[in-house]
């Protein structure tokens, strides 16, 4: 199994060690791991800086790929915090390091953070969901410097926020909007993830779930990855078989790794 999406002590929001994660990684049978640690330039109102020292990162990388040797592939990767007030930095600090794999992931909308709640005050549930879907849109058509857009559906860890609950929604009044973003991600050769933070949150879903992977098949999809986002050694492989049954039922014979920003694809029979 690849769990490509993983945080260590290099992201600003976990204590990991990378040691950490790459043991549990191999007691979990997991084959190969991306540390796709945190570069987000704009994130208001938090007290975290979600920047980290490439040089430093790579360097214990490249330790721990002697020390683990066949037992484990490490990919150095990069979780990118898109959005239009920091791209020409985003693009500086990718074209300027070596990564294997880029994930985009847009956790600010309406310059607004969804993780502490600012950005739904004064939203209706109807209200919150099409702007962030739309932000999304725009932004992913925008900037295309990743591999994988990352948790497509991050929203539903927070609709706690506006009295909800994914399982509440209609998801389906926003397929329109989002298998566009599906499309213009496919036309640039970029993918998505399934992403396994949602249970960590205790809401029992993936991100995205079954009808969006499936929406991503039939538009044409094919590069996808699987990551668990753990920022601990308690969620490093956990949850990965749930990803990767979601990607057979949506009818994916493939899962995609990178190297050098490449992607590769294997046989999701081989890769268990």
């Amino acid at each position: 199994m690849f769990d490509y999406h993983v945080h260590t002590s290099f992201s600003a929001d976990s204590k990991m060690p990378m040691d950490t994660a790459c043991q549990t990684a191999i007691e979990a049978g997991v084959k190969e791991i991306a540390f796709t640690e945190h570069m987000d330039y704009f994130y208001p109102n938090c007290d975290l800086t979600f920047e980290f020292d490439y040089g430093e990162y790579s360097g214990m990388v490249d330790l721990l790929r002697g020390r683990y040797g066949s037992r484990l592939t490490i990919r150095k990767a990069v979780e990118i915090g898109i959005h239009p007030y920091t791209y020409l930095q985003s693009k500086k600090f990718t074209d300027t390091n070596e990564f294997d794999f880029i994930i985009g992931s847009v956790h600010i909308a309406d310059n607004l953070d969804l993780h502490n709640g600012d950005y739904f005050k004064g939203k209706s549930l109807k209200e919150a969901l099409e702007t962030y879907f739309i932000t999304i849109n725009t932004y992913v058509k925008e900037y295309q410097d990743f591999n994988v857009l990352g948790h497509l559906t991050l929203i539903k860890r927070y609709l706690h926020y506006v009295n909800s609950h994914w399982e509440k929604v209609d998801w389906s009044l926003y397929y329109e909007i989002i298998e566009d973003t599906f499309k213009a991600l496919i036309q640039t050769s970029r993918g998505i993830e399934v992403n396994l933070s949602g249970y960590r949150y205790r809401i029992d879903s993936p991100l995205p779930n079954l009808p969006f992977i499936q929406l991503y098949k039939e538009a044409g999809g094919e590069i996808i990855t699987v990551g668990t986002d753990a920022h601990s050694r308690h969620f490093v492989g956990k949850h990965l078989e749930i990803g990767y049954s979601l990607l057979k039922k949506a009818g994916f014979e493939y899962i995609t790794s990178f190297e050098q920003r490449k992607p590769t694809f294997h046989k999701l029979t081989d890769s268990i």
